[in-house]
């Protein structure tokens, strides 16, 4: 009687588990080269920030220094005796008038910025929502007319400003602020309110609501980010400029905190030191503002873009 050899299980090749294959590179071409694009544009974005940063930079630690050391030809990147003699030099002078220059700034460009609003709110509602023969033609008005600088316009606003009795007056710096911000304040609000659904306004209509109370009542609610990032960006355009400021107005009790700076500094011997530190008491509210807002600023903006 002979005996049955034992039989070894057959395997299925394909259950049988396969080794990991070695010769594959982790990431993929596509993924290295997507990173490695990334990575230089971040490095580029750093060094364009820093470029930007370096004159702020340079102009707050001027402002610290004593006047041997501002003068001295040694570069130093901060301040070696740091002071705020240049602060009080301001701040003590009755010449600076930083008082009434920061009240007319602060009356100015709110003033300008709410009407600029005003303004673009119903235009780009408008532009949105409607369809009117010339329409393509007029938004490419209005970006032709962005393109076009300031100092351009300067003698046209300049005559028709004194056909209106406003030259040296502060309302008609607010119509000129306001009138230059609107083209590029229209396409950002236009291409946020195209995506917000017409569905809503619809269904307002339905319960008796027209076209006004549904931009007041419904859109403009929805569009508080992009509403409040384009008020911001109007309210520190309007709050830097220089050159209209300093040809609609000639009073001294008008003066805006931008034109106050260039009398301040005199004509006979410049002092840096006051000069750098009245530059950072204008530059502080706007760099408040940004550091506040910047989130609903940057989500507004950038919404009325790619909307």
């Amino acid at each position: 009687m002979t005996t049955a050899e034992p039989t070894t299980p057959m395997r299925c090749p394909s259950r049988e588990p396969r080794q990991p294959n070695r010769s594959v590179p982790v990431f993929h071409t596509r993924q290295l080269r997507s990173a490695v694009r990334v990575g230089m544009l971040c490095m580029l974005a750093g060094f364009i920030a820093l470029v930007a940063l370096i004159p702020v930079m340079w102009m707050v630690k001027t402002s610290f220094e004593t006047p041997r050391f501002i003068r001295s030809a040694q570069i130093q990147f901060w301040p070696i005796r740091p002071t705020l003699e240049n602060y009080r030099a301001v701040l003590a002078n009755p010449h600076a008038m930083i008082a009434r220059a920061t009240a007319n700034s602060i009356i100015v460009a709110s003033a300008a910025t709410l009407l600029n609003l005003a303004i673009t709110a119903s235009a780009g509602y408008a532009m949105s929502r409607y369809d009117f023969r010339g329409k393509l033609l007029f938004g490419t008005y209005l970006l032709l007319f962005y393109m076009i600088p300031r100092t351009l316009l300067l003698i046209g606003m300049f005559v028709m400003l004194a056909h209106l009795r406003l030259v040296n007056n502060l309302m008609g710096l607010v119509l000129a602020y306001a009138t230059t911000g609107v083209s590029l304040s229209v396409w950002w609000l236009k291409g946020y309110f195209d995506s917000i659904p017409v569905e809503l306004e619809e269904q307002a209509a339905i319960d008796g609501c027209n076209r006004l109370r549904a931009l007041w009542h419904i859109i403009l609610p929805l569009s508080m980010p992009a509403v409040a990032g384009v008020g911001l960006f109007q309210f520190v355009d309007c709050w830097n400029e220089f050159m209209m400021a300093l040809t609609l107005i000639q009073s001294t009790q008008l003066r805006v905190l931008p034109v106050q700076i260039v009398y301040f500094m005199g004509i006979q011997r410049v002092e840096w030191g006051p000069v750098m530190a009245f530059s950072v008491i204008v530059a502080v509210p706007a760099i408040i503002l940004f550091s506040l807002a910047q989130r609903s600023m940057v989500t507004g903006l950038m919404a009325g873009f790619t909307k």
